[in-house]
């Protein structure tokens, strides 16, 4: 980027957050180009633009002001707003409950919303927590197809308006977008392990998108045969692409695909990347034939979640997702209050293995 486009954008997050009052004459371009150390001409290139943009208006005589019709984000209104997948999901529930009580300590109040993973109705909900001033966002953005148009529009406009955000559950890739997450790599690590120390040597990854979560689950699903000593080959990864994260409207034909898939490979366990998958290789082995787990082991992400909805009792990993919200609404918290943006900041929640009844040990 430009010096001329940093120190712009530098400006307008300045003009944004209040630091001059209405009437009150900027720095001049001289006193610009000795604090941003910079030339003249750079700075006015920069100040021209604002002008042009509407946030400046430039008197030859008066000097420089910022506009007074241009609206600006009122500090002090100590609103939150946080939009989630589903606030009917027990685990998207459990985080906002977390934000909420850290954000109820400090005197906070949370605007929480289901997107229900709709791109539309996010930008939406984004446009009215903008409009109701709120000081601050947590999002979990959208990697499914064509989301990134309508992601970086969300991104451009929170920046305009001087809005800190975080992103829940995943990293945003290219970007230095402030993040909480759990430890996948470390989590899918544990629980692959446990597979290969209870004989097994052939399983099955099964993931249905690349989204940074299930990618880093699959390193961690990797790591965990090189660490054993164990030769490694790519054939046990089951892609099956959906168009949307979740692919509730496609679980029909997704099972099809699974089954075919699996009829084609020998394999003693299977390691889905979440929940939804989970049930969807369930019910593939069930149709199959096969029985879990006297034939096949199978463990999961959010197995706990899953284990709420179905009569087994799988394993898996438990993600904390209390402890995700309350750590995303203290991040974004310190960033309302120190008033900057971090170059880049990310912070990772440790998971646990939960123990279930899915796991049976083989010999070969």
């Amino acid at each position: 980027m430009a010096k001329y486009s940093v120190i712009k954008e530098h400006i307008k997050q300045r003009l944004i957050r209040g630091e001059w009052a209405e009437g009150y004459r900027l720095p001049s371009s001289r006193e610009f180009a000795q604090y941003y150390e910079s030339s003249v001409n750079t700075i006015e290139k920069a100040i021209k633009e604002l002008a042009e943009e509407g946030w400046l208006i430039r008197d030859s005589r008066r000097g420089t002001f910022m506009n007074k019709g241009k609206e600006t984000l009122q500090s002090g209104t100590r609103l939150v707003a946080a939009f989630v997948f589903g606030i009917d999901n027990p685990i998207w529930a459990t985080a906002l409950r977390g934000v909420e009580d850290t954000l109820f300590l400090r005197g906070y109040q949370l605007l929480s919303s289901s997107d229900d993973r709709n791109l539309e109705k996010l930008e939406s909900l984004v446009r009215g927590a903008v409009e109701r001033k709120v000081e601050g966002v947590i999002l979990s953005p959208f990697m499914s197809e064509g989301h990134e148009e309508i992601n970086n529009r969300i991104f451009s406009l929170l920046q305009d308006y001087g809005i800190k955000y975080i992103s829940l559950d995943r990293v945003v890739y290219n970007t230095s977008i402030p993040y909480v997450t759990s430890d996948n790599i470390a989590g899918a690590y544990n629980l692959t392990k446990l597979l290969i120390e209870q004989g097994h040597q052939r399983i099955l990854f099964i993931k249905n998108s690349n989204i940074s979560t299930i990618n880093e689950r699959l390193m961690g699903f990797k790591q965990a045969f090189i660490d054993s000593e164990l030769t490694y080959s790519d054939e046990f990864e089951v892609f099956i692409s959906t168009k949307y994260e979740d692919f509730s409207d496609e679980f029909d034909d997704y099972c099809e695909i699974l089954e075919r898939k699996m009829k084609e490979m020998q394999f003693t366990a299977v390691f889905t990347a979440n929940d939804q998958i989970a049930e969807a290789a369930i019910r593939s082995l069930e149709n199959l034939n096969y029985r879990i787990p006297d034939d096949v082991s199978l463990v999961t992400y959010d197995a706990e979640n899953l284990n709420r909805r179905i009569k087994l009792n799988v394993s898996g990993v438990t993600q904390p997702f209390y402890e995700m919200g309350q750590c995303a609404a203290q991040l974004l918290l310190k960033m309302i209050d120190e008033n900057e943006d971090p170059l880049f900041y990310g912070q990772v929640c440790k998971s646990n293995i939960y123990m279930g009844e899915s796991v049976n040990t083989i010999s070969e």
